[in-house]
Order: structure tokens, then sequence, then C-alpha cells
């Protein structure tokens, strides 16, 4: 055997070596690594019960749509908290707590696009998105940036406003930003506010088309500009 043969083999010996060695890592390693970072990001939660129910938000149907379009991982994040919102919402103490760890962690705007998850607005307005779709490459964009603007999309009512003052606050969004799609949306006792506003906004938007979508004790009202016609 020449000297060169020899060396190839060498060659052959480590590389199969390292092949090996990166199969038998990826295949017994990776899965652990995934498991423990998911735990790290967690961690805030501070609550065993809600943390599991956030790791099966990672292979849900939903978590598993927005994990192949949304690009932004902090995004992707805080769209899991809002499906994990929904599920909890039943048990007021624990939705409160974890609303409160997500205002902690990600402040206001963190909290309004969990909120518009949990609300199902969300799935709405993808739904819209897909419909007047023209690129998929384009799909997460679009999510992405409603999320990351989404005070110019929505406005969350509280129970402690008055309706004139959330049409106020309607009319001066619409005016200064001309969205394509605009929610508001309440809950519980903040229903009966957002009932007051309800028929004024529809008299003053009529670029707009209305949806209501309502789910459990939830109410939101869903204007869509409508299309011109040239």
């Amino acid at each position: 055997m020449s000297s060169d043969d020899s060396i190839d083999n060498s060659f052959e010996s480590l590389a199969k070596g390292a092949t090996k060695g990166a199969l038998e890592w990826t295949s017994e390693k990776i899965s652990d690594l995934v498991k423990r970072f998911r735990e790290r990001n967690l961690a805030f939660i501070k609550e065993q019960k809600t943390i599991d129910i956030v790791r099966e938000q990672y292979s849900s149907g939903e978590g598993k749509f927005y994990q192949r379009y949304i690009k932004d991982k902090d995004v992707l994040f805080i769209i899991r908290m809002g499906l994990t919102l929904r599920k909890i919402e039943d048990d007021g103490p624990r939705m409160s707590n974890l609303r409160e760890k997500i205002f902690y962690k990600y402040k206001t705007r963190g909290l309004h696009i969990a909120e518009f998850v949990q609300n199902r607005l969300l799935n709405r307005y993808v739904g819209m998105l897909i419909d007047e779709l023209e690129s998929l490459d384009n799909l997460g964009k679009d999510i992405e940036n409603v999320l990351k603007e989404i005070d110019k999309h929505v406005l969350f009512v509280q129970r402690i406003e008055k309706s004139q003052d959330i049409i106020l606050k309607t009319l001066t969004i619409i005016n200064s930003h001309s969205p394509s799609k605009f929610a508001l949306s309440a809950t519980k006792s903040a229903v009966e506010v957002i009932k007051e506003c309800e028929d004024k906004l529809v008299s003053a938007l009529t670029d707009y088309d209305l949806e209501v979508i309502r789910e459990k004790e939830t109410y939101n009202l869903f204007f869509k500009k409508k299309k011109t016609i040239d």
C-alpha cells in the first residue's frame, strides 16, 4: 500500500468516525437540548401545570401552523402564550397569573398579542389574509407585521372605559393608520361597553364591513375595509 493510499484510508476512517459521532449526537442529544431550552424559556411562568400546557402548544395544530410561518422567535413564543391563555381561560386564577407574567416579561404589546391569539382574532385575521393572498411567501410577513404593530389593528376595551371614549379612540386609530382590518375586543363586564359602541361605529365607519365574533365571554367587533371598485 502506498503512502497516499494510507493517508486516504486514514481520512476515510476519520470521516466515518466524525459522521457516526454526529449522527449519534443528533439522535441522543438534540431532543434533550430542545427540552432543556424550552424549560429555561418557560421558567418565568413558575407554575408546572401551566408550563405543561404551554409545552402542548408546540405540537398543537395551531402551534405548528404558526411555527411554519412566523420567523420571529419572540413573536412565536407569545403566540404560544396566547394559545395557552385560551386553554386555561376557564381557570380564572391560573389565567390571571399567566397574564401577569406575560405583561411583566413582554409588556403591554406582548400581552395584547397574546390576547389577540386567545380571542381567536388572529385566526380570523389570517383567514382574511388567506382569502386575499397572492403568495404564500408573504403570509408570514403579513402576520408578523400585524402582531408587531398590534395596537394599530386592535383595541382592547376595558370595563372602566366609557363608550364615547372607545368610539373616539377607534376613530383616531383608524384615521391615523387606515388599517385594512380593525378589531375591538372585550371580555366579561366590558362586553356591554363595546355593545354600546357598535351601532355608532357602524354608522361612522362606512368604508368598513362589520363582522361580530363571539367566543364564550368575549365579544369582538371586526371591521374589514370594503373593496373599492375601479
